[in-house]
């Protein structure tokens, strides 16, 4: 599967596939000790720990490897405070599609229309474009990452306003036409908050609050904006620094480099709830719901509005996953939302994501 997350990579690291998850059928009996199992490889290609969710109905797995901390050898816990990454963005969509569904907003409108002068070519994309990731609209991480290298002190802790993150792009070319081609960009997001908080008058997190994470009673679920903490219980995240070198500690940085596209903290079993209440109906009216679920193709898989869908050996799954400094999560569920697998380690960037992506169908299909 194609990593869809923001890879805000620390330090130079190749991508290897590691050591895939074994099947269901040779792991150890019982449930609790088969996820354990299931997740060791990806203890074993570097994370230093993990934890994953799998629920079907009302029967709930959840199990943890390793360490959350490496400093004082802290055992990684189920219920540890993790930043899910471009998770976020399925919150943000579901924030616009509510918008559009009480006539607020109109996906299908030039982004021009409500912020006027914020890119060049603004009046020939659309909001829907930009959920989608049809837009063209370059991706502001690289340059971000650039001015990192470039600067004195800590521009990761420092605050970083919407436009300012979007002004990293706002001279450059658009990739592509509006709405001809698919190209993953957090700008995207970034620009969708910003209409978002223009539409409403609130800030972008108030209205994820008051729109889902209340609603949905996620008490473990939130959008910072500039505390560089995470609440506790947390497990620190950490940095792959190469073969011969020990992780860095990056669990501590300032979420308003991500906003939109990248800043919320939760833990596993809120993430499965998001993703069952919203596939489940109770999120978004069901034209709203389609238009979410109308995919794309994005390098062979599906990209609807703020979420994707990929292909498992029992069916398509849907949902999300998250990759930033120090953290990386995987989170799927059945398209009714019955079935959810959330897997989420403290490791970002390193060879674990890719098997961690290789488990996900995996636990999806097993129904052990």
């Amino acid at each position: 599967m194609r990593r869809l997350a923001l890879s805000l990579v620390l330090s130079a690291t190749v991508l290897v596939p590691g050591a895939a998850a074994s099947p269901a059928a040779a792991l150890s009996p019982g449930p609790t000790v088969q996820l354990r199992d299931a997740l060791r490889p990806v203890v074993t290609d570097g994370a230093p720990g993990a934890v994953a969710l799998v629920a079907d109905g009302r029967r709930v797995r959840s199990a943890a490897v390793g360490v959350a901390d490496l400093g004082t050898g802290t055992r990684m816990r189920t219920g540890d405070h993790i930043r899910i990454g471009s998770i976020t963005k399925t919150f943000v969509a579901v924030v616009a599609l509510q918008l559009a569904a009480e006539h607020r907003l109109d996906l299908d409108a030039p982004v021009g229309r409500r912020l006027p002068g914020v890119l060049p070519y603004a009046d020939h994309i659309t909001v829907r474009q930009l959920l989608n990731h049809t837009s063209g609209v370059p991706d502001y991480v690289d340059k971000l990452l650039r001015y990192d290298a470039t600067q004195p002190g800590t521009p990761w802790l420092r605050h970083w306003e919407p436009r300012e993150l979007v002004g990293f792009v706002s001279a450059d070319p658009p990739l592509f036409p509006g709405g001809s081609a698919w190209a993953y960009s957090n700008t995207d997001y970034i620009l969708v908050g910003m209409i978002i908080e223009k539409v409403t008058h609130r800030s972008l997190a108030d209205e994820v609050d008051r729109r889902v994470i209340d609603r949905l009673h996620l008490r473990d679920t939130s959008f910072p904006a500039d505390d560089p903490t995470l609440p506790g219980p947390a497990a620190r995240g950490y940095a792959d620094a190469g073969p011969d070198a020990a992780p860095v500690d990056v669990t501590e940085y300032g979420p308003s480099a991500l906003w939109a596209a990248g800043a919320m903290v939760s833990t596993v079993a809120d993430t499965a709830r998001f993703y069952r209440e919203l596939l489940g109906g109770r999120l978004l009216p069901a034209p709203q719901l389609a238009q979410m679920l109308t995919f794309v193709d994005a390098d062979g898989i599906g990209y609807g509005l703020g979420i994707a869908r990929i292909p498992t050996p029992c069916g398509p799954a849907i949902g999300h996953d998250g990759s930033v400094p120090g953290f990386a999560t995987n989170a799927f569920a059945s398209p009714d939302g019955h079935r959810q697998v959330v897997i989420a380690s403290n490791l970002s960037p390193g060879r674990q994501a890719l098997t961690q992506e290789a488990l996900v169908p995996t636990l999806f299909c097993d129904r052990g």
